[in-house]
């Protein structure tokens, strides 16, 4: 609707916004969200921690905080106040990009015979529990534009929401801590509150918003083991000084290693003891210990097979979609599950890649009302734009890479990925 107003209504828009901006007064009214609860799959509905919250907030007041973002975001670059490890929600970063630098990471170690320890560590409620006077204790710190300071003090103070169930709502709630849910600025906000999070020597982190990954490389795996315990230490330090809460018992170890290395002990972390496993999800990706990818395979084959079940009337013969609809269902919703961070996993066994391309075969099959034994040749040459997983995969891994070195400027990190891993 706001791309339809007329020019006299966008100089009004126009005037209010350089007014706020002037006045550092963020208006009330937009600072009251109406949230709705969303059941997550498969939680039991009685439990208030099985509800996501959909928070709802002003069009207009969106519309400025993109202006402020983007003002915002070109300090923060310019000053080169989020580092480099840092990947969530920044222009030309992608969950993709952070994993290729893990695997590479740890290939690396595989070429020097060194084995690769790995912590995920989970934040409780990360967004919800910053603390606001420590952001901009920081914001301070960081010497960001006067403006932009007491705009966002008067942002993020005095906020209220309220719940809507049905046709029922709560009173207005003020919370004490926390960002905005579904506010533009809560991402960048987070980063910028956690920039100064500790980097120890021999370590290397991975971060993707509150998603945080430690690394560290050696020969040794008792080495290892200390390594990460103390970072581990260090971090809950950090997190503990900046009101964070680190969800002990959800934090997971495991170990990369193409060799057979005594088990490294399992790490005590407040009295909870953290075994190593054989498999990790991170940023939707799973890891195993030799990068194999057989289970993350197996795991986005059997998700992608109930997804196809769901659609299958409007895939199917009966269905009044035409070709064309139907393989755009195809691709949005299937092949789009099936490959996503395929120029990570892209070196993974043929006999992963002969699963990817059946499951391939019965989608068009079915999408091109095909009998079941068609030969498979003839049904790819039906569907030109659908290519058998051992072609269309290479050819993302390539787009990923030309994308990474047409980067500008050049990102550090992206220098350091290493082509033997992904070259064919």
């Amino acid at each position: 609707m706001l791309k339809h107003l007329s020019p006299h209504a966008i100089q009004h828009l126009t005037l209010l916004f350089n007014s706020i901006l002037q006045l550092g007064y963020f208006p009330t009214i937009w600072k009251s969200a109406k949230v709705i609860p969303i059941h997550k799959p498969k939680k039991p509905p009685t439990d208030t921690n099985s509800y996501r919250p959909n928070s709802l907030l002003s069009s207009i007041s969106k519309l400025l905080e993109r202006i402020v973002a983007t003002r915002l975001t070109s300090f923060i670059q310019q000053n080169h106040i989020i580092a480099d490890t840092q990947f969530g929600f920044r222009k030309k970063h992608s969950t993709v990009n952070q994993l290729a630098r893990i695997v590479d990471h740890i290939s690396h170690g595989y070429n020097q015979r060194k084995h690769t320890g790995m912590a995920l560590l989970d934040l409780k409620k990360a967004y919800d529990t910053v603390w606001t006077t420590g952001l901009l204790y920081k914001l301070t710190a960081l010497k960001i534009p006067k403006y932009l300071l007491f705009f966002l003090r008067s942002y993020l103070v005095n906020r209220t929401y309220t719940v809507h169930i049905n046709n029922t709502h709560s009173s207005p709630i003020s919370p004490t801590a926390g960002l905005p849910h579904g506010a533009v600025l809560s991402t960048t906000l987070f980063s910028v509150y956690i920039a100064d999070i500790p980097h120890p020597p021999n370590i290397k982190l991975a971060l993707y918003a509150d998603d945080i990954a430690i690394l560290s490389q050696s020969w040794r795996t008792d080495t290892i083991s200390r390594r990460l315990n103390s970072t581990i230490a260090l971090l809950l330090r950090y997190f503990k000084k900046w009101k964070l809460q680190v969800n002990v018992p959800k934090t997971q170890l495991t170990l990369f290693t193409k060799r057979r290395p005594l088990q490294p002990k399992p790490l005590q972390i407040h009295n909870t003891t953290l075994p190593w496993s054989t498999t990790v999800k991170y940023l939707g990706l799973r890891l195993d210990s030799k990068l194999l990818f057989t289970k993350h395979i197996k795991s986005i084959l059997h998700t992608a097979l109930g997804t196809f079940l769901k659609i299958f009337p409007l895939l199917s013969r009966d269905s009044q979609l035409t070709l064309s609809n139907k393989t755009l269902l195809y691709k949005l919703l299937l092949r789009s599950m099936i490959t996503y961070a395929a120029p990570v996993w892209s070196s993974t066994s043929l006999t992963n890649y002969r699963h990817l391309q059946v499951y391939q075969s019965k989608c068009l099959r079915v999408i091109g009302n095909f009998p079941p034994k068609h030969p498979y040749t003839t049904l790819t040459r039906s569907f030109t734009s659908n290519p058998n997983p051992p072609l269309y995969i290479p050819t993302l891994r390539t787009i990923f890479h030309a994308m990474l070195y047409a980067h500008k400027p050049p990102h550090p990190e992206h220098r350091k990925l290493h082509n033997k891993r992904y070259s064919s």
